[in-house]
């Protein structure tokens, strides 16, 4: 996932319209690499923060990177961009397969 990310970040083209997608895809990233770093050196992911109100799930800083960034991701997509400003992630066709 984080691979795929970093592609669609080297791809994006330096417009202002998609300076709030390269925020949420460094958050995802950043995240991302937290909690793999954390898996790697200690073989689980620590987890810290705790409501005990609501009774939620432990979770950490890169659980809310992830997350929150997933779901304004997902809103940005569904409501603000088109398909056509996606065109920058097509892969080429060569002009004789058209």
């Amino acid at each position: 996932v984080i691979l795929g990310v970093l592609y669609v970040l080297w791809k994006l083209p330096a417009e202002k319209k998609f300076l709030l997608l390269k925020i949420l895809c460094f958050f995802i990233v950043s995240g991302g690499l937290g909690n793999m770093i954390d898996r790697m050196r200690l073989n689980y992911v620590v987890d810290f923060i705790y409501f005990s109100p609501i009774d939620f799930p432990i979770f950490n800083v890169a659980d809310i990177y992830v997350t929150v960034s997933m779901i304004l991701l997902f809103v940005l997509v569904m409501f603000y961009y088109k398909e056509e400003d996606f065109e920058f992630l097509k892969w080429k066709q060569n002009k004789e397969q058209e």
